[in-house]
């Protein structure tokens, strides 16, 4: 038992480093050498209730299960469906979840991609198909919390499940894979030109990313890792404030801050001098470029008489604004 025990511990320990980055396992799979438990009694639904040690088949957040595993033994022409169970009282449970059953690969470790969104305290559990359909569903432990609720019968998506026959000393053998929604903690630089901005996000759980937007618009980006996105800030026809999204199959986030477009908000200089003009272009981070003089005007006895652009155009930042003067 012993020995047992010291092979859960490394597993949950190799499972809990694999967790490490966005995709997080829940559950458990049969270590090598367990006595794996053959299931062929029929038609039956099955979720881990109570666990001694190791990592959990509970799901610890919210978040959508990308994938789902079976370590699967010797036998040939084993099936098992996966289910995700969430608890209305006691050991009544709903299924939210499913995918299969599924026909498995003997002696090989079994991976089947699913999309299921699910709430922290979901349980992970499964299926099993008709009584010609045999599993090795789980694994011996011979520990008296290790518990598995089982009932008969097949709910389907919506269904009510009643565990009320308890199995001790096994563990399902199953785990899952759960991407968390994305989190952005900072973004760098936090002002661009409203032409476009190279913009670095960081954060976590960016895996699967569908979509980087500024205010709602589509950005172009580029996953660095599963904690920085670099994206360009879409052109703005504003100069505005906008939130930065990061969306995933997993969910989506907004940034605290917002992203602001810089630019050259073309002020209206007509009747102005030319010392005037240029704090006032120098403020709307603008610069005055080249100066026609008219009738013998100068830069201080000289108004603006015209002006190109026109004032209200949006522009880069450091737009020049010719200017012509006259007395």
């Amino acid at each position: 038992m012993k020995k047992l025990i010291a092979v859960f511990a490394v597993l949950a320990s190799l499972m809990f480093s694999a967790s490490a980055g966005a995709l997080v396992t829940v559950g458990q799979l049969a270590p090598p050498g367990v006595t794996l438990e053959t299931c062929d009694y029929g038609q039956y639904d099955e979720a881990q209730l109570n666990l001694a040690d190791g990592n959990s088949y509970v799901v610890p957040a919210a978040g959508v299960l990308t994938s789902w595993s079976s370590n699967v033994g010797p036998s040939p022409n084993q099936t098992l469906g996966f289910k995700v169970f969430r608890r209305v009282a006691g050991n009544v449970f709903t299924v939210v979840g499913a995918d299969g059953p599924r026909p498995l690969t003997s002696g090989a470790l079994n991976t089947f991609p699913i999309s299921i969104p699910v709430l922290p305290g979901d349980v992970l559990g499964i299926s099993l198909p008709a009584p010609d359909l045999t599993t090795q569903c789980s694994f011996v432990t011979d520990q008296p919390t290790d518990q598995v609720g089982y009932k008969s019968g097949n709910a389907g998506p919506g269904g009510t499940v009643d565990f009320d026959n308890l199995d001790p000393g096994l563990r399902l053998n199953v785990s899952a894979t759960l991407l968390p929604p994305p989190v952005i903690t900072s973004f760098t630089p936090g002002t661009g030109p409203i032409a476009g901005q190279a913009v670095t996000i960081a954060g976590a759980n960016f895996a699967q990313v569908s979509s980087v937007t500024f205010g709602g618009v589509p950005a172009p980006f580029s996953v660095v890792s599963e904690t920085q996105i670099t994206a360009v800030a879409p052109a703005s026809a504003s100069l505005n404030s906008v939130p930065v999204a990061v969306t995933t199959i997993a969910g989506a986030a907004s940034s605290a801050t917002p992203f602001t477009y810089e630019g050259c908000a073309v002020p209206r200089l007509r009747g102005k001098r030319l010392k005037a003009s240029k704090k006032i272009s120098n403020r709307a981070d603008c610069k005055i470029g080249k100066v026609t003089k008219r009738n013998g005007a100068t830069a201080k006895t000289g108004e603006v008489t015209k002006q190109n652009p026109k004032p209200g155009a949006i522009l880069p930042p450091d737009t020049t604004i010719k200017v012509t003067l006259a007395p």
